[in-house]
């Protein structure tokens, strides 16, 4: 009799324990997402629980969540093989739920205390490479990048499959990096907050000759977005009794997976700063 009590606590414990590791905390949401079961939109803060049934506006919407094991997952519909006109977009978040692939850019490219970018390919990657905000200031390494008006940065990209170049304003040996004279040109404006298949050149002009540096997509984050994004965050973590400093690291990493590499600087004050005000 003894053991029959012992197996039936186990079993509800297990039962418990799992239903607890499928449970997804919203932390942004992507586009128009309906949960079928309470009719309503799913916006950030809520609790998805891995039988809900979502409606996806279109097969770009998705949701960021954070499961009680502190992984995070991307919730989206995926693409069928075949096209269907009349595909319905609706699954269970168990079917959809996808962990991030935890690339580990914090590890490789997270460098707060660094003075100086002696490397933009470093710096910048061949992936995503984000600013938050409006602008962000980068500061060279005068040997490895001379700046000058003969001697300076230049983005290439394209809009509205028109060529754009624009040469990136300095100050000294610190690029400028401005979100809208990147997105607007004579060719037109950026849609959206992405521009892909961005190539970096280093040119001169006396000698008229550059080489390219490397290229990436470049995306832009609204600051007050991601503060609303980071405070939903904050209290999925305190509720693990995690210590500020592992909050702020778990953010950056957040960070990294989510929105690709960005300032370490920027990065980390920003974080710090979210931490300390909460």
């Amino acid at each position: 009799m003894k053991t029959l009590k012992i197996l039936i606590v186990l079993v509800v414990s297990l039962g418990f324990s799992g239903h607890a590791q499928d449970v997804y905390h919203v932390t942004r949401v992507n586009g128009t997402i309906t949960n079928l079961g309470t009719g309503t939109n799913v916006v950030a803060g809520e609790t998805l629980n891995p039988d809900d049934v979502l409606l996806f506006e279109s097969l770009d919407s998705y949701a960021i969540a954070i499961g009680s094991a502190m992984g995070r997952f991307q919730i989206k519909f995926q693409e069928p093989a075949l096209s269907n006109e009349h595909l319905t977009l609706t699954a269970m978040v168990k079917d959809i739920a996808l962990p991030t692939k935890m690339r580990n850019l914090m590890l490789a490219r997270f460098n707060p205390s660094e003075t100086q970018v002696s490397d933009l390919r470093q710096y910048f990657g061949n992936d995503k490479f984000s600013i938050i905000g409006d602008a962000v200031t980068v500061p060279l390494n005068q040997q490895n990048y001379s700046l000058s008006d003969d001697k300076f940065i230049v983005f290439y990209y394209r809009v509205d499959n028109n060529p754009v170049s624009k040469k990136i304003g300095h100050s000294e040996q610190s690029l400028i990096l401005e979100k809208d004279k990147l997105v607007t040109s004579s060719a037109g404006s950026v849609e959206g907050n992405e521009i892909s298949n961005l190539a970096v050149y280093e040119y001169q002009m006396s000698s008229r000759s550059s080489h390219e540096i490397t290229r990436f997509t470049l995306v832009f984050v609204d600051k007050n977005e991601l503060i609303n994004e980071f405070n939903t965050i904050i209290p999925i973590l305190k509720r693990q009794k995690m210590a500020n400093d592992d909050i702020k690291k778990y953010l950056i990493e957040y960070y990294y997976d989510f929105y690709g590499a960005t300032d370490s600087k920027t990065i980390d004050t920003f974080a710090e700063q979210i931490v300390k005000n909460y």
